[in-house]
C-alpha cells in the first residue's frame, strides 16, 4: 500500500469520479479545472491536449460527436511511492456509448494519472489514456 493518508486517498477517488461526470456531461471548464495549468492529456492516436484550453476544446468536440459516452473507472491503484503531496494513479476504464440502442461497450482504456496537491486540492499534472483495442 502507498504512503498516502486515507483522507487523501478518498480525495483522489472523488477527483476521478468528478472527472468522469464532467467529461460525460461536456462541462469543459469544470473538467479543465481538475488539471494544473499546462498539464498534458495524452491519448494516442489522437493529438495531445494541453490544459486548460485543450481540455475545454475536447469537451466541445465530444459534445458535437455522434457518441454519448459514459466513463466508468475501476481498479484504481495508487503506486507505492505516492504520498500526501504527489501520487501516481492507475485505473481501468469501461467507456459505454449510450447513443446506441441498447447502450454498448465502446472502449476499454487504461488510465495513468500523475497528481499533485495544489492549494489543498488534488489536481492532474499529466494524464495518459491507453486504449489497447483502438479508438
Amino acid at each position: 500500500m502507498s504512503g498516502i493518508s486515507l483522507e487523501n486517498r478518498l480525495a483522489i477517488y472523488e477527483l476521478l469520479a468528478e472527472y468522469s461526470h464532467h467529461v460525460d456531461n461536456y462541462r469543459g471548464e469544470e473538467w479543465a479545472a481538475l488539471f494544473v495549468e499546462g498539464a498534458r492529456l495524452e491519448c494516442a492516436p489522437l493529438e495531445d491536449v494541453v490544459a486548460p484550453e485543450g481540455i475545454i476544446k475536447q469537451a466541445r468536440f465530444l459534445q458535437r460527436s455522434r457518441w454519448e459516452y459514459r466513463h466508468s473507472m475501476t481498479n484504481v491503484y495508487l503506486e507505492p511511492d505516492s504520498d500526501d503531496e504527489r501520487a501516481t494513479v492507475n485505473a481501468y476504464g469501461l467507456v459505454t456509448d449510450w447513443a446506441t440502442k441498447p447502450a454498448t461497450a465502446a472502449l476499454f482504456v487504461e488510465y495513468r494519472f500523475d497528481l499533485v496537491k495544489q492549494d489543498g486540492r488534488w489536481k492532474i499534472a499529466h494524464e495518459r489514456v491507453h486504449a489497447p483495442y483502438g479508438l
